[in-house]
This record gives structure tokens, C-alpha cells and sequence, in this order.
């Protein structure tokens, strides 16, 4: 199996994708989909395989620097010869091309591509895009290739992925498309009103069955692919360490404080942090502990899709408040996470314990943490991401 790179996805295909197999990211217009196919590709050619990038949207030197973009340099695998580019978008703008081939007629496309395939046993092809050797070849023409390609490229163990945007084809079109694929991810808007955000889903592999699990993602540069956590809800009882948590699992932070009577300084509205994390990027909110800012607790739990609730290892007589902070933020609802802080200090009730006296069910993990000593924070992100999407 050969890995993706794309996060998530190797979980979702049952480790990768099968050697020699075809890939066909297929999105509705106006997604980001090219992300996908260059991040594969980058992951392959950074393990010393080969590969190449049939263009016919943009001439190779502008994918190198959307390349660089993404934080990812192609340019040393091109002076080794391990990358190439089969440059079918230069000639057709009138521009010269010093690429190792090139296309000026669109009845050249198929040994030429087919000779590609031939440089890189075991490597991987990006096709970009395979909507627009369509519109040029039609219907017929398009599937013979397709077909040819790809037994090729199987019987040299070659991963072709062909990236493709779906406009509006005929029904019967798509249903041979696919059937010449192994492997279909679609890539859609999800929508409510106004277009809120993109997701992929595998929509048929011919070695796995995935599930049906829509992943949101963002592409950002650099960075590429990332799957989106909209929203991760931070809360618990006061002085159960929320703040420094969201400090602890953020890229980037910001709390509201103020300082008290008591001259220490306690959150009054929220915190705010942002996580990049394993592929994952997530946008973290914290919830004020004290009952008198309860006001706001439905506001900051809308929309959350998981949450960490925070409590003191050493204070059981703060545990009902954490019962009811989940109640009020919802949070039973969604996938959760215990963290039990504060396990450094003499006193603190094991995880065992804290379950018997939140009366919580086993389906609710508890993780033992010490914010203090930096230790059980990952476990608990782990965990969280975990239930959000598996693995």
C-alpha cells in the first residue's frame, strides 16, 4: 500500500492506496481539489519515487511555484530527473516549453502520456485535469484513454491520480468514468443557506469499504491539505486549568482576563485559540468557569463538534459544577474528552476515581493530565481527534 499524505484519508482507504491503482479526485466546481493530487504526489517523490504532472490548466512553471506555496520544493526531484512535467498547457498558449514532453495536439495526448508512464515504475502520474481532455476529445475518445492509461500503469505498479472537476456531464458519462476508476474520492461544498466549508469522502475503493465519513478540510498555504475542526469547546469548573489547556494545545492563543480581588488573573468571556496539528487545524473556544458568566456558555457552544472538559484531580467538590457545565454547554451531545488535572499534586483522584464520582459512562474517556509538568496534553488532543474522525 502507498500512502496518500492526505490526512485522514490512508485511515478511511484501510492504509493507502493499492499499488498500481487509479485515483480520481473528483470535485464539484469551485473546490479546491489540486491540493490533493500535488500533496500525494510531493509525499511519493520526498520517499524517492518518481512521478510526473500531465498540465493542460497552467504551464509548469506556475505549478512549481504553487508548489513552493505549500511549503513543498520539487525543484531538486526535477534536476534529478526523478519529476517531469508532460507539459500540455505551454504550446497551446503559444509559449515554449523545454519540458521532457510536451503536447500541441490533443491526438498526441495518448502515447504521449502512455511514454510518461513508462519513466516512472512504481511512481505516480497527476493528471490535471481530466475535465479538460473532455471538453477537447468528447466522450469516447476520453474513456478509450482513460482505460488505456491505466492498464499501463497498473502493470508497472504506477498510481495514476486524476484530478477532474465535475461539471455538469452526462449521467452515463460519469457511471463509465468511475467504473474505470479504482478509486473515487469526491470532494464537495457543504452548504447551509451559503456555502459554509469543503469535505471529501471516499466514494467507492475496489480493495477497502470505506465508511461513509464526510471529512472537512481546508487547503492553506503553506500547509496544503488539512482536515477542519470547526469548532472544539474548552470547559469546566474555575481553576481547573482551562486557559493554560487552550494555551497548551493552540498554535496561537488569546484569553480575555482581568485580575480579581484576589490579584490572580481569571478568564471573564472566553479563550480563543487556533490548532495545527497532525494535519488537523482546528479553532478552540474556552469557556469562563464562574457561575456568574454562565450568560454566555450558550453562545460559545454553538456549532462545537467535540469538547475537553477540564477538571481538578484534587477537587471533588467541583465535579457537580463540571457536570452542569457540561449540561449547559451541551456537551453531551457531542464527543467529549475528561481531562483530569493536575495529577502531579498529593491527593488527585485517579481516573478511575473521577469516573465513580462524575458518575460518567465508559464511553467517556478521562485522561490523566499535569498542565503544570506538560505531560497527558497530546494524549488527550489524540483522543479527541480520535473519536472526531477514528483512528
Amino acid at each position: 500500500m502507498k500512502r496518500t499524505y492526505i490526512p485522514k484519508l490512508d485511515d478511511l482507504l484501510g492504509g493507502g492506496v493499492r499499488e498500481g491503482a487509479s485515483v480520481m479526485f473528483s470535485a464539484s466546481p469551485g473546490v479546491d481539489y489540486e491540493a490533493f493530487g500535488y500533496q500525494m504526489l510531493n509525499g511519493r517523490l520526498d520517499e524517492g519515487e518518481k512521478g510526473f504532472i500531465f498540465t493542460n490548466v497552467e504551464e509548469p512553471e506556475s505549478i512549481i511555484y504553487e508548489f513552493r506555496s505549500y511549503g513543498w520544493d520539487i525543484e531538486p526531484h526535477i534536476e534529478k530527473g526523478d519529476m517531469f512535467f508532460v507539459d500540455g498547457s505551454s504550446p497551446f498558449l503559444g509559449m515554449p516549453s523545454e519540458e521532457r514532453y510536451t503536447v500541441s495536439d490533443y491526438s498526441e495526448i495518448r502515447e504521449t502520456v502512455l511514454n510518461a508512464i513508462e519513466d516512472i515504475p512504481g511512481g505516480v502520474g497527476v493528471i490535471n485535469c481530466l475535465s479538460v481532455i473532455i471538453d477537447y476529445l468528447g466522450n469516447g475518445d476520453t474513456l478509450e484513454i482513460v482505460e488505456a492509461w491505466n492498464r499501463r500503469a497498473s502493470e508497472l505498479d504506477v498510481n495514476l491520480v486524476y484530478l477532474f472537476t465535475e461539471w455538469d456531464y452526462e449521467r452515463e458519462l460519469m457511471d463509465k468514468l468511475r467504473s474505470l476508476i479504482d478509486c473515487v474520492i469526491d470532494l464537495r461544498t457543504i452548504e447551509e443557506r451559503v456555502i459554509i466549508g469543503q469535505g471529501f469522502m471516499v466514494a467507492h475503493s475496489d480493495w477497502s469499504r470505506p465508511p461513509e465519513t464526510m471529512v472537512l478540510f481546508f487547503v492553506v498555504q503553506p500547509g496544503g491539505v488539512k482536515v477542519y475542526v470547526p469548532k472544539i469547546l474548552v470547559t469546566g469548573p474555575y481553576n481547573s486549568g482551562k486557559s493554560t489547556f487552550v494555551k497548551s494545545i493552540s498554535t496561537k492563543s488569546v484569553s480575555v482576563d482581568r485580575k480579581a480581588l484576589s490579584a490572580f488573573p481569571t478568564t471573564i468571556a472566553m479563550d480563543i485559540g487556533h490548532l495545527e496539528y497532525k494535519g488537523f487545524m482546528a479553532d478552540i473556544f474556552g469557556t469562563p468557569g464562574q457561575e456568574r458568566f454562565d450568560l454566555i456558555l450558550d453562545v460559545l457552544s454553538r456549532e462545537a463538534v467535540g469538547a475537553f472538559i477540564l477538571v481538578d484531580s484534587t477537587a471533588p467538590e467541583t465535579f457537580a459544577r463540571a457536570k452542569e457545565m457540561i449540561r449547559k454547554t451541551r456537551a453531551e451531545a457531542i464527543p467529549k474528552v475528561v481531562v483530569a488535572n493536575k495529577q502531579d499534586l498529593p491527593g488527585a483522584l485517579s481516573p478511575d476515581e473521577i469516573r465513580t464520582r462524575m458518575k460518567l459512562g465508559g464511553d467517556v474517556p478521562i485522561i490523566p493530565v499535569s498542565l503544570k509538568e506538560g505531560w497527558g496534553v497530546k494524549e488527550a488532543l489524540d483522543t479527541l481527534l480520535g473519536l472526531l474522525y477514528g483512528g
